[in-house]
């Protein structure tokens, strides 16, 4: 399976994650289209990223304490930009609460700054290839939507999706990957001696 996972705010990051090579992802940003107030992400933008996917997951956030009335609309046109752009396409959704995810990548519990720190040292420990972009403050949102991904295919509804380590063979346990193993033939019982002729052997 083939997801894409958002992260909505005034720069709306995703990831796009394969859960047969989930040691792969592809992350950055949605293209901004409008101005001012009304500077958003580009619905096309979003469209051309879900031609090859089978999911998408979006962050599912509300107005936060404190927050001002423009940030809030701002965020609010972000978050409706998505939905509706993916509502466009026939990829289905599923929204995650931030406690989800953040519970599954263990960030519970972190203060704003903290939890933004600790997801992109997290997701440059599983996404080495990406550390160019996730080395640089400001770019904890592509971490978090690849962290939102993460959270779909290991607790999410995804979490019985075939991924690479869905094999007949026994992995080593270090790994962390699932063991799976074939049933045993049943055998049946043969019977013992000659059978008499009026007499069928059992089965």
């Amino acid at each position: 399976m083939r997801l894409i996972a958002f992260d909505p705010g005034r720069k709306t990051a995703y990831a796009k994650l394969d859960s047969r090579e989930p040691w792969h992802i592809e992350m950055g940003y949605v293209d901004l289209i409008g101005s001012g107030r009304l500077l958003r992400p580009c619905p096309l933008h979003i469209r051309a990223l879900c031609e090859d996917v089978d999911q998408a997951v979006v962050e599912e956030v509300g107005a936060r304490e404190n927050q001002g009335v423009s940030s809030m609309f701002t965020f609010g046109l972000a978050v409706g930009s998505v939905l509706g752009a993916l509502s466009a396409t026939t990829v289905p959704i599923v929204l995650v609460s931030p406690t989800s995810w953040k519970k599954s990548a263990r960030l519970a519990g972190l203060g704003r700054d903290e939890a933004k720190a600790a997801a992109r040292a997290l997701a440059k420990e599983l996404w080495p290839q990406q550390e160019k972009l996730l080395k640089v403050k400001d770019n904890h949102g592509p971490a978090e939507a690849g962290l939102i991904a993460r959270w779909y295919l290991q607790a999410g509804p995804g979490r019985d999706v075939p991924g690479p380590d869905d094999t007949d063979d026994r992995e080593d346990g270090e790994t962390g990957t699932r063991e799976i193993v074939e049933p045993k033939p049943v055998r049946t019982r043969q019977p013992r001696g000659p059978v008499p002729a009026n007499q069928s052997a059992p089965e």
